[in-house]
């Protein structure tokens, strides 16, 4: 629905930090990225980037030590901690917590035991925090919550963002609903809302359209963007890197999505709407946010270089994209 479209879009617009001459470095987020292994390195590369391009100020790379080098050439942007696979990895990362807005856990993980522990411990250290930070788990994250969604059970601030596959493989985790009912279900809408319910936690299902639900919420969105045919890639890990930059502000700003008024003005059909619209949460804002960003991004790459596009090319357009859709 085009109404609700811009509605969901103006929401955001309320939560992103003004450009002022006076603010300070690190205001608009300092944004944690973990993951990073030998094996995949490009990944949180281009999460930590699209945290950067979406807005946020600073951000920290947690990596493996095998991982650090080659992420630390890529960009002087980044400040990168090889420390993922410490021995001491508890006492080395609970330091830089405190420093930090906001977290995705998952690009270039990887499923290194080891690593897997830490982030499990991690995710611990998390929990016990007064006020838990918000989090969005991505890629090999989603494989450790599968196999443990203890973890994230009733964390409020959590986002998890499973593609088709890896959600079928949470969904029947947790319910314990067999694959193939999960693929007779039409309504793709039902099952992230049961998911998100069930979790206590948050739901971006990403596939032809992105359906976005929150626990007690009044039912899930959906963001129908046209995107791009092409299946380079790294794209999952923009879209997150977007994702925890735009959750940061809508966490920090919730009261100005979670306390909207309508206009007495405006007709009852136009009230009601807004009425609707002010009972989206902040994940389902910045998660709209988010992928309708990423998804015309990727539109407008593919309009222009076609089948030769990469998520690289991508990155580049989200800045130009960002001010052309939130800052016109």
């Amino acid at each position: 629905m085009a109404s609700q479209h811009m509605q969901l879009l103006q929401s955001f617009r309320k939560v992103i930090p003004p450009l002022l001459f006076d603010t300070h470095k690190g205001e608009a987020g300092r944004i944690g990225v973990v993951g990073g292994s030998e094996e995949y390195t490009g990944a949180p590369i281009f999460a930590s980037m699209a945290a950067f391009r979406t807005g946020a100020d600073l951000v920290h790379v947690f990596c493996a030590k095998s991982a650090a080098i080659p992420i630390k050439s890529f960009s002087p942007d980044l400040i990168v901690h090889p420390l993922l696979d410490s021995q001491s990895f508890s006492d080395d990362i609970d330091k830089w917590l405190p420093r930090l807005h906001a977290l995705v856990i998952g690009p270039g993980l990887g499923r290194d035991e080891k690593i897997l522990s830490n982030v499990e411990q991690l995710i611990g250290i998390l929990r016990k925090q007064e006020h838990p930070i918000p989090i969005v788990i991505d890629a090999d994250g989603l494989h450790l919550i599968t196999e443990k969604p203890h973890l994230i059970n009733n964390y409020e601030n959590c986002i998890l963002t499973p593609n088709v596959i890896e959600f079928e493989r949470l969904y029947a985790k947790v319910t314990g609903v067999k694959s193939d009912e999960i693929k007779q279900e039409n309504d793709k809408r039902k099952l992230a809302q049961k998911l998100a319910e069930t979790l206590h936690v948050n739901i971006l299902m990403k596939g032809h359209l992105d359906t976005i639900s929150s626990p007690n919420s009044q039912e899930p969105i959906q963001c129908g963007i046209d995107g791009s045919p092409r299946r380079c890639g790294g794209q999952g890990d923009l879209l997150a890197g977007a994702l925890v930059t735009s959750y940061c502000w809508a966490i920090k700003n919730r009261d100005k999505i979670e306390h909207q008024s309508p206009n007495s003005e405006r007709s009852p059909t136009s009230n009601e709407r807004i009425n609707y619209l002010s009972k989206s949460t902040p994940a389902q804002v910045a998660a709209y946010a988010a992928s309708t960003l990423v998804r015309t991004a990727s539109q407008g790459v593919f309009n222009k270089l076609g089948r030769s596009m990469i998520s690289a090319d991508i990155l580049k357009e989200i800045g130009p994209t960002f001010n052309k859709i939130f800052e016109k």
